[in-house]
């Protein structure tokens, strides 16, 4: 599985991780189209894609907007379930064809109370999410339309072959004669 080398990054892989992701893990195929979570849903669980793409989406006055994109080696969670233990408003689904590797949070939070190396995973896992979701918060605060799609260019451009242009114009929070318009300006 991937997820052992991605995190093997972060954390020194030892057997309780590889046990822990051998025992709980399970694998779970998606088409396209497919959702992996649905809004309002309470999703202990937390993904690891390890090939495909999948994108968060909520829906605003009657539109349907990407929050987030997810490709290969990225970790993906409820973050209001895990944290908080409330749904969650966002939909996550397959771009195209995908698989995950997932297991239960809240499993593992039970297991690092007897585990140092598991509470050092985790709280790896959780600062990957956090860094993430910070720096999203960031690039919609603070960067203009232009800058948030000379990012997207710069740090994942294949996202921009992969992606529908309508979902990448509502996560960079423009509409797609916009995009269209700084696509031609670069």
């Amino acid at each position: 599985m991937k997820i052992l080398e991605s995190i093997s990054q972060y954390v020194k892989i030892d057997d309780e991780i590889r046990q822990f992701i051998n025992q709980f893990g399970s694998e779970k195929h998606l088409s396209k189209g497919e959702v992996l979570s649905s809004h309002n849903s309470v999703d202990h669980n937390l993904y690891f894609l390890e090939k495909g793409l999948l994108r968060s989406f909520y829906f605003e006055n009657g539109k349907d907007l990407t929050a987030n994109f997810y490709k290969e080696g990225n970790l993906i969670a409820n973050k209001n379930t895990i944290f908080l233990n409330q749904s969650d408003d966002n939909n996550i689904d397959a771009i195209e064809p995908s698989l995950v590797t997932y297991f239960n949070y809240s499993k593992l939070e039970e297991l690092c109370e007897n585990s140092l190396a598991l509470a050092n995973f985790s709280r790896r896992v959780l600062g990957v999410l956090l860094a993430n979701m910070e720096k999203r918060v960031h690039s919609l605060q603070h960067m203009t339309a232009k800058e948030k799609y000379q990012e997207l260019l710069t740090e994942h451009p294949d996202i921009l072959l992969r992606a529908p242009l309508g979902m990448i114009a509502s996560y960079l929070g423009i509409s797609q004669e916009t995009l269209s318009r700084i696509r031609s300006s670069i």
